[in-house]
């Protein structure tokens, strides 16, 4: 009888343990299903971050809207090329992340690509003009086509404010063509990558350029 009762407490304590044992692993994996419902949504949250944010972006960066704050308005008081090309260039820097930008125009005489407007450029020297063909930006004159590069190397250009110096990772080279002829190069550079948006309309600024650019030379 003793040991009747003996055995049934043994018994009734293995199963008191086993209980706990599988109510403690049964709440491991409430636990571990918790994590990866939170995980998920977590992941749900940061993608719903992503999507707003393009389609902020989208919404707030109109392409129409943004070439006609860029473009002098008609009848601008602008009969140089400088003066018109520095507008052009300040008008971008205000609509886009734009930190230096440069304008060549080729000069029938010499048929080279001289700086024409400038903004925030730094350097100890003058901007080298160019022939059709030489440097990139004579590449991209010969080819008439964008030519964009991503990530480049410390020091490739320098930006000066306030703040000292700084180096943007990020240019774009676009052709001004005017009856299939090369006529001008805009050159702009920035600390962000150029999205599709942006390189679209830096190409109908530069088409709709060309026609006003080609009638100054022809004046100067």
């Amino acid at each position: 009888m003793f040991v009747c009762a003996i055995v049934g407490i043994v018994l009734s304590l293995g199963l008191l343990m086993l209980l706990l044992q599988v109510n403690k692993k049964l709440e491991e994996n409430i636990q571990e299903v918790d994590r990866l419902k939170q995980r998920e949504n977590n992941q749900l949250k940061k993608k719903q971050r992503i999507i707003d944010d393009i389609r902020q972006h989208t919404e707030e960066f109109n392409v129409d809207e943004t070439f006609t704050r860029i473009m002098p308005a008609a009848g601008s008081d602008l009969h140089s090329i400088s003066a018109y090309t520095e507008q052009v260039l300040q008008n971008i820097a205000k609509e886009m992340e734009i930190v230096q930008g440069l304008i060549f125009v080729l000069n029938d005489t010499d048929k080279l690509f001289h700086i024409s407007g400038e903004y925030a450029f730094y350097s100890e020297e003058r901007p080298r003009s160019f022939s059709l063909g030489e440097s990139l930006s004579g590449q991209v004159a010969k080819n008439r086509k964008v030519m964009i590069l991503k990530d480049l190397p410390e020091g490739y250009i320098t930006v000066l404010s306030g703040l000292g110096k700084s180096h943007p990772r990020h240019l774009i080279i676009i052709p001004i063509v005017h009856n299939f002829e090369s006529i001008g190069i805009m050159e702009l550079a920035s600390f962000k990558p150029f999205d599709e948006n942006e390189e679209f309309l830096l190409r109908k600024v530069s088409e709709t350029m060309a026609n006003l650019l080609n009638e100054l030379r022809n004046h100067v």
